[in-house]
């Protein structure tokens, strides 16, 4: 889930964004952030350090690496479509937070009495249980949405997301969707193949991505192997 907050400055964006990430990572949700800086000639660099120094002399990109924190500088602006692609591949977040960035296309929060902008979902005016029960909805539907097959077919009579809300909200199963339980399982035995049932294949199938689902890594993956040694 990628979510904006904008507002006017001094408005209460980051004391929004960090409470927001303070009460979602207690509750053991993964958050990244990102903090939309519209200055020029900002950087986050020290001039003759030594990262500064690399980068002077030409890499396009320079990592500073420590045991207590990894700093990914790259030496050009960077659309936050891309940031937030990189950031979901390499640490697949619960949540992206993003502020600023009022005018790209993702859901957002209003703080103040800026103008509402396209896609905005709420105008933060201190309800902040409001705006979590939201987050947390969506999150979770997203996650059921990931375990389904994607497809879109309308046999149950729904598109895949709002049928992945109803079963995070209790009133749909992942057994609803009839695509589900038709994906491939094969079942091997010292490299022969075991023949399946529907029954079987079915159950098996269900079982799986159930207990995987919360596992990170699993979510975007088209295929997953499991190895029982005895």
């Amino acid at each position: 889930m990628i979510l904006g907050v904008y507002g006017y400055s001094k408005t209460g964006k980051t004391t929004l964004i960090t409470e927001l990430t303070r009460r979602l990572t207690s509750e053991g949700y993964d958050i990244a952030t990102v903090k939309h800086i519209p200055h020029k000639d900002f950087t986050v660099d020290t001039e003759n350090k030594d990262t500064w120094l690399h980068a002077n002399a030409g890499a396009s990109a320079v990592v500073a690496s420590s045991p207590a924190e990894t700093v990914f500088i790259v030496k050009s602006g960077m659309e936050l479509e891309r940031i937030t692609e990189i950031l979901q591949k390499s640490l697949n977040p619960d949540l992206v937070l993003v502020e600023g960035c009022k005018d790209e296309n993702m859901p957002k929060i209003a703080v103040g009495d800026i103008e509402e902008k396209p896609n905005t979902v709420f105008r933060y005016d201190g309800d902040l249980e409001d705006v979590l029960q939201y987050m947390k909805r969506t999150i979770g539907a997203e996650k059921i949405h990931k375990q389904l097959p994607g497809l879109n077919c309308g046999k149950c009579g729904l598109e895949c997301a709002k049928l992945a809300e109803l079963i995070y909200d209790g009133e749909k199963n992942l057994t609803d969707c009839p695509s589900f339980s038709q994906l491939n399982v094969i079942l091997e035995a010292d490299g022969k193949e075991i023949p399946l049932g529907h029954f079987t294949r079915e159950l098996i199938a269900n079982v799986i991505n159930g207990m995987l689902s919360s596992l990170k890594g699993t979510a975007d993956a088209s295929e997953l192997k499991i190895m029982l040694k005895r």
